[in-house]
């Protein structure tokens, strides 16, 4: 076995034991599932018992319901409101066909509340507006529209889209790939800073090169980071089996092309390159761990900017500044799958794209080779700048 593998053995190894790694890995799904499952529960008991009592005053003389308590006299409505008997009432004014105005009164303040005493307003209204009108007209007004989406494609053919591939693909790529760059860049910084502190370096480099040492961290440390991503998917997955409803909606409703499949796992591999050579770097110059993780923070979040435009990228993913993210090599892996999934890329911007982020890899590492071979040596003392590029300089 080579230098390089069996140092990328002894990191997965003796990392994926630790405390802090076992904690995340599992605390992080069950914390979560405990907050949903509280959710729901609060939900549940919350729609068991709630009972709406509407009262409602027409000042119109058109409207009918057996649903709602009518009132002639606006002060028994309030009267009754205020002795708990009604939860809500509301007042259709004279003038409500011209306006749409309607005033809505409650003893107490609940922003959800008022959203489900909305639409059952909504319903009672439409329901009197159009009763000279057929069932199917009414259905229509109520639902306007059950959107089917195609693209078709050059031989004529169409594959059914929706909203659910649209937004889930290019937001799951982006999470899966911020969640490994923070993980496994944690690892990589707190790794080469304690052997920094203990020395132990000294040891290392005595029986292996800079760019071994720096090899076997990248790959043993990276694959300790896809390593807890799996766990977390394949956790997602039997959730997903185990519950038919869901797994009926994955199986008819998510269609992801192979291609985009091929063109994720390029991007992935590359962008992981990337910034774990430059979170090497970082924990090489970097003299204590807190310092190490503040640099860090800066590159991290150049791997997250593409979701905070999510939003913009998903509804112009041709426009200039997601075509520019789409390039510049620390955001094209979140970018440009997001583009993928969302619209056809031409071929020249996605060949741009991947050779802009080969050449990125191989340069930042072996610029993260130098500054490794540079810094570790220094204890209780970051180089400067200029020393850095001095050193970056000397082949």
């Amino acid at each position: 076995m080579s230098k390089w593998a069996t140092i990328a053995k002894h990191e997965y190894l003796t990392n994926i034991k630790r405390k802090e790694f076992l904690f995340v890995t599992f605390g992080i799904p069950l914390f979560m599932f405990a907050t949903m499952g509280i959710s729901f529960l609060f939900m549940g008991i919350g729609s068991h018992d709630v009972g709406y009592k509407i009262g409602y005053i027409d000042r119109t003389g058109q409207f009918e319901t057996t649903n709602f308590t009518k009132y002639t006299n606006e002060e028994m409505a309030r009267k009754d409101l205020l002795d708990n008997k009604l939860t809500n009432y509301f007042v259709i004014p004279e003038n409500y066909t011209a306006t749409g105005r309607i005033l809505i009164y409650s003893s107490k303040k609940n922003f959800a509340d008022n959203l489900k005493i909305e639409e059952q307003i909504r319903t009672f209204l439409l329901a009197n507006l159009l009763k000279n009108e057929p069932p199917e007209i009414i259905q229509r007004i109520n639902k306007p529209i059950i959107g089917e989406y195609y693209t078709l494609n050059d031989k004529g053919l169409t594959n059914e889209d929706n909203g659910i591939t649209i937004l889930l693909v290019p937001i799951v790529f982006s999470l899966l790939f911020t969640l490994s760059i923070f993980t496994s860049s944690g690892f990589l910084l707190q790794g080469v800073v304690e052997e920094k502190e203990n020395r132990i370096i000294e040891v290392i480099l005595s029986s292996v090169s800079h760019k071994e040492l720096l090899q076997g961290k990248i790959i043993g440390l990276g694959a300790l980071g896809l390593t807890q991503i799996s766990m977390w998917l394949v956790v997602a997955s039997s959730l997903i089996l185990i519950n038919p409803v869901i797994l009926l909606l994955v199986v008819s409703q998510i269609h992801i092309s192979i291609s985009l499949l091929v063109y994720a796992m390029f991007y992935f591999a590359l962008g992981y390159l990337i910034f774990a050579s430059i979170m090497a770097g970082v924990g090489a110059v970097s003299t204590t761990s807190r310092e190490g993780q503040q640099i860090a923070g800066i590159f991290s979040l150049a791997g997250a900017f593409p979701l905070m435009f999510a939003q913009f990228i998903i509804t112009s993913p041709n426009d200039v500044l997601a075509r520019a993210l789409s390039i510049f090599p620390l955001t094209s892996p979140t970018a440009m799958i997001m583009r993928l999934s969302l619209t056809e890329v031409p071929l020249y911007e996605l060949m741009i794209s991947l050779i802009l982020l080969v050449v990125s890899a191989y340069f930042i590492m072996e610029l993260s080779v130098r500054i490794f071979r540079a810094s570790l040596l220094m204890y209780g003392k970051k180089p400067t700048i200029q020393e850095l590029i001095k050193y970056v300089r000397q082949s």
